[in-house]
């Protein structure tokens, strides 16, 4: 049976998301394309009379929701198939990632709803059954989503209180509880972000929060900006599978997904920045090279749109992968076309420069600058930790996989 949603950017009208059988389709409202200061909701979607086809429109829908598990698990409790990305968008698209707000017709966006707060207790009992329950999915009033195929709960954090968004209201934190079968990766992940940050990398805040006894990740959303207290406006952003039109499935580089080339190409196209954002993902690449990070794939990546301007966005999902065995330590985007860091060598950097349409001596340089940080950082960064005890533990193994990258690092530079 037919359907329509509108797509909102904050309180004005884009277009219209239709579903005709198991086919999606997309349009701009008339109104939206006639503003001289309209944006596109995505470079794979760009501004004209054009009806997407199911191809172009599932690339950035889907992109918006969770993958896996998560979302087969989402459908379930909103009683429809994982497939039926539309049926899931109209259940918990109200607060996405980005500026997108999804409503069914006649609802209205705005600062409508309301922040329900939450005692530590019960958020506790939320956390602990998200794998059941994720984003709250089903209960009157909530309607949130986020990609990725982590579980994780928006909320809104005001002076250390907890609420759950209601209505159109935005969440202004994500918590991300830890991954059953992988060690404290809630430490592994405050760690690597905090140790980015002090290495000079753009990432958001990041935090371990102790909640009902049990150590929770929780970061500051890049993509929500206060605007007084208890009002917080969203930002658009588009991951770079959403730019490229690739679907999340294929997210990465091995499934036909994007690589360094693609990705440093898009930033070039994109970005109104192309010279520093450049710089800013050539630090990624390298840092996630220098922390044992193998997860770090195409959906990691995305650009932000803040004052009619687009920009790469500061960097997230920064974990060492590879202090865990029994995760696969192959690059997720091959370097110079070596996707096993123990066999990277001199000519496989030479190689990545050239996919990233750099000169090798800059990679070169850039490399050494930012061991030079990072070797630096590290050790008074890990003695905060160690204050916290058990804690420590997973961080000692960052450090010894560190330790091996730098040494690997001035072998491919010297």
């Amino acid at each position: 049976m037919p359907g329509t949603l509108h797509v909102y950017w904050n309180n004005s009208l884009v277009g219209e998301l239709a579903q005709d059988g198991a086919r999606l389709s997309f349009h701009y409202d008339e109104s939206y394309r006639s503003q001289r200061a309209s944006l596109p909701l995505s470079r794979h979607l760009p501004l004209g009379e054009a009806l997407f086809d199911d191809s172009a429109t599932r690339a950035f829908f889907a992109n918006l929701l969770p993958e896996g598990d998560i979302r087969r698990q989402v459908a379930r409790q909103l009683g429809v198939s994982a497939e039926n990305i539309f049926a899931i968008l109209e259940g918990i698209g109200g607060d996405c990632a980005g500026a997108v707000t999804i409503l069914r017709r006649g609802d209205i966006p705005g600062f409508t709803g309301r922040y329900r707060p939450i005692s530590p207790q019960a958020l506790a009992l939320e956390l602990a059954t998200l794998p059941a329950h994720p984003f709250l999915a089903g209960e009157q009033g909530v309607r949130l989503s986020l990609a990725g195929a982590q579980n994780k709960l928006p909320l809104y954090v005001e002076d250390g209180q907890f609420f759950v968004p209601e209505g159109n209201r935005a969440s202004s934190h994500i918590l991300k509880t830890a991954i059953s079968h992988l060690e404290n990766t809630v430490v592994n992940e405050a760690f690597c972000m905090n140790l980015a940050q002090k290495a000079g990398l753009p990432v958001p805040l990041a935090e371990v929060v102790e909640i009902g006894g049990q150590d929770v990740y929780m970061v500051k959303r890049y993509d929500r900006i206060r605007t007084a207290p208890g009002e917080i406006a969203r930002l658009h952003q588009e991951d770079f599978c959403q730019a490229l039109g690739v679907i999340p499935e294929m997210k990465y580089e091995q499934e036909g997904g994007p690589g360094f080339q693609g990705c440093f190409r898009l930033v070039e196209e994109w970005s109104d920045e192309p010279i520093l954002d450049t710089l800013s993902l050539l630090n990624w690449a390298l840092f996630n090279f220098l922390i044992g990070n193998a997860d770090s794939h195409a959906k990691n990546l995305s650009f932000l749109y803040a004052g009619g301007t687009v920009r790469l966005a500061p960097f997230y999902d920064l974990l060492s992968t590879a202090v865990y065995p029994r995760i696969s330590n192959r690059f997720a985007m091959k370097m110079g076309g070596q996707k096993d860091p123990r066999y990277l060598m001199a000519t496989h950097l030479a190689g990545f420069a050239a996919e990233a349409g750099i000169e090798p001596r800059t990679v070169k340089a850039q490399l050494l600058e930012l061991c030079g940080k990072v070797g630096g950082m590290i050790g008074p960064l890990a003695d905060i930790y160690r204050k916290a005890g058990q804690r420590s533990l997973i961080v000692e193994d960052i450090i010894r996989v560190v330790e091996q990258r730098l040494r690997k690092a001035h072998s491919l530079i010297s």
